[in-house]
């Protein structure tokens, strides 16, 4: 793979192309967002913005909202070719793969991942290329999968530095995310507004920042990520409630072993991660 065209220069696809250009590779990208083209442009991380380039590039990234994804493939696919591989980073696969394997020709080939990889900042101003290294990369497969996009995700996965590949299928992917990604997110931001005291800042250690990082969530992305995920999402928090309520009984009713099982058991479970 030589020649990357990204759709949607937000943190995310801005990364991907900083670090692409970085390595040498042509890179081109498209946003809907005039202001962050010009940036792109000026950072010299895309080479242009045309969208005449899609049709001549090795690998699309798609890094765009679910439902955009789909939404952009439909209205440009005239501009795909068979040749080229197609991809996308979206955070929740079932419903949106749905939809494209729908009315993608099956010549196509198409190869979905997720980068564990993220920052609670958005937009292009977030662009961080040093995220991915290290972190997890997950091919999600497919009907339109094929070796030779399995070959092309890996490289590009080393490309950025990522750490561990793992293919799965999108149904296991959305039901990890939900635990994972998801609920963690559920966590933060009810933490955060269960919180009625004053000056929490002057008292909050790293524990507390740390849980509460990602309260600093894109709202309009997360929304989206959530209702996709439903029903995998609203089984996780159903778990989380009563395992939350066994220690919430256990400590109001002094049940000392009780307690110290559930934290054993959660450092035990922990240190194996």
């Amino acid at each position: 793979m030589k020649r990357f065209f990204i759709v949607g220069l937000g943190m995310m696809g801005s990364s991907y192309a900083k670090k692409l250009s970085s390595l040498g590779y042509q890179v081109f990208g498209y946003d809907q967002d005039e202001l962050t083209v010009n940036k792109a442009l000026a950072l010299n991380i895309i080479k242009s913005a045309s969208l005449n380039e899609l049709s001549k590039v090795d690998m699309v990234i798609l890094t765009l909202y679910p439902k955009d994804n789909v939404l952009f493939l439909k209205e440009n696919l005239d501009r795909f070719n068979e040749k080229q591989i197609i991809t996308d980073i979206a955070g929740v696969k079932l419903p949106m793969l749905s939809e494209i394997e729908s009315f993608l020709p099956k010549s196509f080939s198409y190869l979905s991942h997720h980068p564990m990889a993220g920052s609670e900042k958005s937009g292009i101003d977030g662009l961080n290329e040093t995220i991915f290294k290290g972190a997890n990369f997950l091919i999600i497969s497919n009907k339109h999968a094929n070796q030779v996009a399995e070959e092309a995700l890996r490289n590009l996965a080393k490309d950025l530095e990522f750490g561990a590949i793992k293919v799965i299928d999108a149904e296991t992917h959305d039901k990890m995310i939900g635990l994972t990604s998801q609920l963690p997110h559920m966590l933060a931001v009810s933490l955060v507004n269960s919180d009625s005291h004053e000056d929490t800042r002057l008292f909050s250690g790293d524990s507390y920042r740390d849980l509460t990082r990602i309260a600093s969530i894109n709202d309009v992305l997360w929304i989206e990520l959530f209702n996709e995920n439903k029903e995998f999402l609203l089984n996780d928090m159903e778990r989380f409630q009563s395992s939350f309520n066994e220690l919430y009984e256990a400590l109001k009713n002094n049940d000392i072993e009780t307690l110290k099982t559930k934290l054993v058991n959660a450092r035990k479970k922990r240190d194996l991660y």
